[in-house]
């Protein structure tokens, strides 16, 4: 499902603080819609709207994420930045037309639709904290294996319900894109190149009495959101992480830096490994024809490797060179670091709401 986009800005009413508020019409009728679901995507903060269609949510700071705003048979919509209206707005969702004709279908090619729910499950949940998940709706995914590219892929007709036993959260993840790809045609872990996942989430706390604590803990311990948090408050000693260039441990102020900008921290690429810069010399030097691959990012040869704690490798990969942390620990843009290792193997399995706190 997509979404369609319409705000109309009131001028009668300012919000104030950080708070999200608007009204939710239906397109063909312009009549309020009552009961739609709005929440912050990859939070547990939402709302629902009343008779009038009027919703409104206040959080004690801005998160770095989209509005999403649902309605059985209607397309979902998503709005950027929704704390930049200053007041309230008014949004029309359109009616789903193809939602009703929507019908699973799982193109298996050489591989039984049995076969590729398995590797969905193992390549979207994840090992860790995906054996304890049960995604509660299966049967409204869609599955493909594209026999040319060695790729199994995804899509969803509905949000994908998911209980995590582990961490004691049911989301809700609207799947808007699921690739993994194999080094031939296969669905064994040990062929997968790279796998990738997307879409936006909402998370119901289902812990009482703190029961999850310890396993949330130890959850945000290593993840990218932990790192990210590091990195902006500069804290690598104290979090126990350790940067590597070329195998050799090395002051990550030599490679990054970290600059306020607005309300983010901004780290830029400043140096990079000698063996990239070898390499690069040689190519210009030898007088090899050099073709730039089309949309091959500036930094895209350049890898560093990461430690915590002494055990948990991670490989950290870059694109254009820079990119922004907000307070919560969220990076934008999102595809300028590319997570292996330790952190590349985390999977929707051992997700955290981005309003989780983390009390050491």
């Amino acid at each position: 499902m997509r979404a369609l986009l319409l705000l109309l800005l009131l001028s009668f009413s300012v919000s104030y603080g950080q708070t999200i508020s608007g009204y939710v019409f239906d397109e063909a009728e312009n009549k309020p819609m009552e009961g739609a679901f709005v929440y912050i995507d990859g939070t547990t903060i939402s709302a629902n709207t009343d008779a009038k269609g009027f919703f409104s949510i206040t959080t004690g700071h801005k998160y770095n994420a989209a509005l999403i705003i649902t309605f059985m048979g209607f397309e979902t919509l998503r709005i950027e930045d929704p704390y930049k209206y200053g007041k309230p707005f008014k949004v029309l969702l359109r009616e789903d037309a193809i939602m009703l004709n929507e019908v699973v279908i799982s193109k298996g090619g050489p591989f039984t639709r049995k076969q590729m729910l398995r590797a969905f499950r193992r390549q979207f949940l994840g090992n860790r904290g995906g054996s304890r998940c049960k995604i509660e709706n299966e049967q409204d995914i869609n599955l493909h294996f594209n026999t040319t590219t060695n790729t199994l892929e995804a899509t969803a007709i509905k949000p994908l319900i998911i209980k995590n036993s582990y961490l004691e959260y049911k989301l809700a993840f609207d799947l808007e894109g699921f690739q993994a790809n194999y080094g031939y045609t296969t669905l064994e872990d040990d062929a997968i190149r790279q796998s990738y996942f997307a879409g936006t989430t909402f998370f119901t706390d289902l812990s009482e009495k703190g029961k999850a604590d310890k396993k949330r803990k130890e959850a945000y311990i290593g993840s990218p959101v932990h790192f990210m948090r590091t990195i902006a408050a500069g804290d690598w000693q104290k979090e126990k992480y350790q940067l590597y260039a070329d195998r050799i441990p090395v002051d990550y102020t030599s490679y990054f830096k970290v600059t306020d900008t607005a309300n983010y921290k901004k780290v830029t690429l400043i140096d990079i490994p000698e063996s990239v810069k070898n390499t690069r010399a040689a190519i210009a030097s030898s007088g090899m024809s050099f073709m730039k691959k089309k949309n091959q990012s500036k930094y895209g040869d350049v890898k560093f490797d990461l430690m915590r704690n002494g055990k948990e490798q991670s490989t950290l990969g870059f694109n254009e060179g820079y990119f922004y942390i907000d307070e919560n620990g969220l990076f934008f843009p999102l595809f300028e670091v590319i997570f292996g290792g330790y952190m590349g193997e985390l999977k929707a399995g051992d997700l955290l709401p981005v309003d989780y706190k983390y009390e050491p």
